[in-house]
């Protein structure tokens, strides 16, 4: 082929010669061109290396050397921006070409290049020059001329013309010999010079594997695990000791930036893998710099999640008053930045860093490494929670917040971690590979493991015990859980109990129940009904009961309290369904797909589907949980180490205002206070029945009443109790709620039911009196008999104490 690509080994002096005279070629003088004279000219090199000068080893004069540190498989020599941009007026006579110096010192064994060039930009990718016949020649020059012909080049995405519109990644290999090397660059040349292409969405979301174009200086070694990222891979950063570890950007990453200024955002997500030893001050974390000045932004360790499975995401506006610039003008700087460069060691130990979604981005940019696509309109985005290896999610009504599951065993993680609030990441209990969790409206903790058999209880911020020590003889396999509604009495359960699938991996099939007032006494609910794989169940306020089989993508089925199913049609077939849940304000079914990884909703009365949002990467069984109340629902997808919250629509909002006691209360944070609401059907009994809906709002003062929302609630006739964290119960009965909104003023709530018992008496004095006259800072203090949120016990809690002497819950309201 006329352009085909050259290989040319000979004397320095005839390679040089042959490139620049030879007119037989087809070359021109290059327009783009490095030659190393001065220094390395922003060229850099991936992996755990550098690209060092040489001023006299060149091909002639200066060259760039692969300081090669020998503790990754191959090394990468990346070209500046000056190589990027538009190559699409360039021809097949055009060329790419360089001069490569390659001389084994030692061990190992020779490795053939897997390319020598290779391109990259958003519309894809190629390379060219595979194999041992493009193996350099040992201790010679050897010139490589690359004609962008495209039926040279091997094309892995995209197409050639697309490639060619936008290049944002020119890569040379630089390593030839997996042992100790000597491998020298000089004399790059691209013979057009490119059309300049501003890229406003720069970002690497590192999930197509390897470190890609990034260089890295004093580490102990950079990879890419693939997966454990804020998405799916990431860069995992060990530090060498004595040194400072960084990380240099791309060259996609720099050049002007000028029209960002003011818009822009640069943005990190981080995860402390590994630390050790303490975190000192770090003076920068993200150092920009140019031919007009300088300019950083600090870190603070401090703000690091303490876990090691949590991500955090650093975002910092691309304007002055965000950095500190310490040469130069911002504007200067701007114009032309050609390093950006990244701290990724934070303590004075032995630490990973874990490196993942960096962007330098325009305003209107999507954000990073999200592929969840919304298709129901009743279904908003409302972000998510990054974490390692969540496997379910359940939301605690006590405290108003998420809980997670490691499907682990014990020894490598496996257990209960909080996913929000201040301690998110942190175990607060070992469990064998758990499967599903739930709580009780008292924050109570209800665990299954399924390979041990057992059901755990975790009591509100105390210990856990076994509930369940197994159904029957044999293979146990406890999974999903919910509570039997409003109605749901039969021979073997009753209102209230859990319902648990035992799937049946080794044993039968079945439905169970049991208790939440005491432990064991299991039921057995549905005997075994043949080949199934039900992993998950559901319950809606009028007595219903719903179960997903993941052997039967046709049919949803409903379970009476005696044990009977029937089949509920779906009218499209959703493939191994692996999650449900119910949307009692809608009354809508919500499942997952674990074959599609889609998320589907269900009407149950006609058993029509509609896709709600694809684009997960892969679920666990039971990984679905939804608060109707708050109209939230949650996804959890293992694959990408999120948490997916989205909001639904529907529901009246209900406004709870409630009067709270103490003359001495601060205003306004003693005002703001989670406030305990549940709507009962007519007639019910507040402390014994269960609650069609509960939920735990935070009030906020107005006039002189706190008042909470909650954000949606079926249209109809309730009756509603209130109390605080520490008050007794008030009941106000008959309330209709009804569009566009409602209120109840739920009256004066009664302080000094410190042992949340419903009733004052000796045992709240006794709670008083050994925390009296203490202050918040004291050891002693306990907010449960600070009865008027000031932070001291003192003569006010004393008084409403008295105020309240032997009074019980309920208080009925007029």
């Amino acid at each position: 082929m006329k352009y085909k690509n050259q290989v040319v080994n000979t004397a320095a002096f005839v390679s040089w010669y042959m490139l620049f005279i030879l007119p037989t070629i087809g070359m021109v003088h290059a327009q783009v061109e490095s030659t190393f004279d001065t220094d390395v000219e922003s060229w850099l090199v991936t992996g755990d290396n550098s690209a060092a000068w040489e001023a006299t080893t060149g091909n002639p004069g200066g060259c760039l050397s692969v300081n090669d540190h020998a503790t990754g498989d191959m090394n990468y020599i990346v070209a500046p921006p000056k190589y990027h941009g538009d190559w699409s007026g360039m021809t097949a006579t055009d060329s790419l070409s360089a001069q490569i110096f390659y001389q084994h010192l030692g061990g190992g064994y020779q490795v053939y290049p897997a390319y020598i060039f290779r391109i990259a930009g958003p519309g894809g990718s190629a390379y060219t020059m595979v194999g041992e016949s493009f193996h350099p020649t040992e201790g010679a020059w050897t010139t490589y001329t690359a004609y962008l012909n495209p039926a040279d080049w091997v094309i892995e995405t995209g197409d050639w013309n697309a490639i060619l519109s936008n290049i944002n990644s020119v890569r040379i290999t630089g390593e030839y010999y997996n042992g100790t090397e000597i491998v020298r660059l000089d004399n790059v040349h691209l013979t057009s010079t490119p059309v300049k292409a501003f890229i406003p969405c720069a970002y690497d979301d590192f999930n197509t594997g390897g470190t890609g174009d990034w260089s890295f200086a004093n580490t102990g070694g950079v990879s890419n695990p693939g997966s454990g990222g804020n998405g799916g891979g990431y860069l995992s950063i060990a530090d060498k000791a004595g040194v400072l570890s960084v990380a240099l950007a791309p060259a996609k990453f720099l050049g002007d930036w000028s029209s960002l200024d003011g818009s822009g955002i640069v943005t990190a997500d981080l995860r402390i893998v590994r630390r050790g030893g303490t975190a000192p001050d770090i003076s920068e974390f993200i150092r920009i710099s140019g031919p007009g000045g300088s300019a950083f932004v600090p870190i603070e360790p401090a703000a690091f999640p303490e876990s090691s499975l949590v991500w955090k995401t650093f975002t910092y506006p691309i304007d002055a008053s965000a950095w500190t610039v310490d040469s130069g003008t911002w504007q200067d700087l701007l114009q032309d930045v050609s390093e950006c460069r990244i701290v990724v060691e934070f303590y004075d130990g032995t630490d990973t860093i874990g490196l993942d979604n960096f962007g330098r981005m325009a305003s209107d940019c999507s954000s990073i490494d999200n592929t969840v696509q919304l298709h129901d309109p009743a279904v908003g985005s409302c972000g998510y929670h990054s974490m390692v290896n969540l496997s379910s999610v359940a939301y605690d009504l006590r405290d108003n917040e998420l809980y997670g599951l490691v499907r682990e065993t014990a020894g490598s993680g496996g257990g209960l971690y909080p996913v929000t609030g201040p301690d998110r990441g942190i175990r607060i209990q070992s469990y064998d590979r758990p499967a599903h969790l739930i709580f009780d409206t008292n924050g109570n903790a209800f665990v299954s493991e399924d390979y041990g058999g057992n059901v755990y209880r975790k009591e509100y911020n105390g210990p856990s015990g076994v509930w369940v020590s197994g159904f029957h003889s044999g293979d146990d396999d406890p999974y999903g859980m919910t509570f039997a509604p409003i109605g749901f009495n039969g021979p073997s359960v009753k209102e209230g109990d859990i319902l648990i699938t035992d799937r049946g991996a080794g044993g039968p099939d079945q439905i169970w129940s049991f208790s939440t007032r005491s432990p064991e006494n299991e039921q057995l609910v549905m005997p075994d009904p043949g080949e199934t794989d039900q992993w998950d169940l559901t319950a809606d306020p009028d007595g219903k009961v719903y179960l997903c089989d993941s052997l039967n993508a046709d049919n949803l089925y409903s379970l009476d309290p005696d044990g009977i199913l029937t089949p509920l049609p779906l009218n499209i077939s959703v493939s191994n369904l692996l999650s449900i849940v119910y949307d009692s304000i809608q009354e809508q079914i919500y499942v997952a797909g674990g074959s599609a990884k889609a998320v589907y909703r269900v009407d149950p009365s006609s058993g029509e589907v509609t896709l709600v949002a694809d684009g997960f990467r892969n679920f666990h069984p039971c990984c679905l949980e939804i608060d109707p109340p708050n109209r939230r629902l949650w996804v959890a997808d293992n694959g990408y180490n999120r948490v997916y919250e989205f909001c639904l629509d529907g529901g009246v909002p209900v406004n709870v205002a409630v009067g709270l006691q103490g003359p001495s209360r601060p205003d306004p944070a003693g005002w703001q206070i989670p406030l305990f609401v549940a709507f009962y059907l007519p007639g019910a009994d507040v402390l014994e029945d269960p609650a069609v809906y509960y939920c735990r709002p935070t009030t906020t003062k107005t006039a002189d009443s706190a008042v909470a929302q909650v954000p949606g609630i079926a249209p109809g006739a309730y009756d509603v109790a209130a109390a605080g964290e520490y008050t007794l119960l008030n009941v106000r009965r008959s309330v209709v709620v009804a569009e566009p909104t409602a209120s109840v003023d739920m009256g004066l709530l009664l302080e000094g039911n410190a042992n949340r018992d419903n009733r004052i008496d000796l045992g709240d004095f006794a709670a008083l009196a050994s925390a009296w006259s203490t202050t918040e800072t004291t050891p002693a203090f306990t907010e449960s008999a600070d009865f008027d949120r000031n932070k001291v016990i003192d003569l006010q809690d004393v008084a409403l104490l008295i105020s309240t002497w032997l009074t019980s819950s309920p208080i009925e309201l007029p």
